[in-house]
């Protein structure tokens, strides 16, 4: 009767918070020479963590436990 079976996405398995709670302190605090201090917004979203749970989102969960780290590290650096 499942015609459609329900995949799990990869936030919902893993996700490396702490790598990218790092790139997104990082970026926030940049001040000078980069293009997204010109003006500074009341309300600023750290653009890496939103970059990050965006892809996240939309690929499959692992299905290895290598592949997991892989895609990890690829997020990891999609946020640099």
């Amino acid at each position: 009767m499942d015609e459609f079976p329900i995949r799990r996405s990869f936030i919902e398995e893993t996700f490396p918070v702490k790598e990218i709670s790092g790139e997104s302190v990082r970026e926030k605090n940049i001040r000078h020479g980069h293009i997204s201090t010109l003006h500074i917004w009341w309300a600023r979203r750290p653009l890496a963590a939103s970059r990050a749970t965006a892809y996240a989102a939309l690929i499959p969960a692992p299905q290895s436990i290598e592949e997991a780290e892989k895609i990890k590290n690829f997020i990891t650096e999609l946020c640099k």
